[in-house]
């Protein structure tokens, strides 16, 4: 699937918990670049780093990723 079918709510709710991208970026374990280029969509993580997303962000993958168009 096209990673242009996938879209996240990432920066959004890291900026509703008061988190910066270098903040998330060290909670998950990854660089903040990582971070840049998951919310703009250029990058999917892994399975691995949405998980450790979804436990950073304290919310569930469904409410990160979505399926564009459902």
């Amino acid at each position: 699937m096209p990673h242009d079918q996938v879209s996240n709510s990432i920066r959004e709710i890291r900026r509703n918990l008061g988190l910066t991208q270098a903040q998330l970026a060290k909670l998950v374990g990854i660089s903040r670049v990582s971070i840049v280029a998951i919310e703009t969509g250029r990058f999917q993580p892994t399975i691995e780093t949405a998980l450790r997303l979804s436990k950073a962000l304290e919310t569930g993958l469904d409410e990160l990723f979505q399926l564009r168009g459902e």
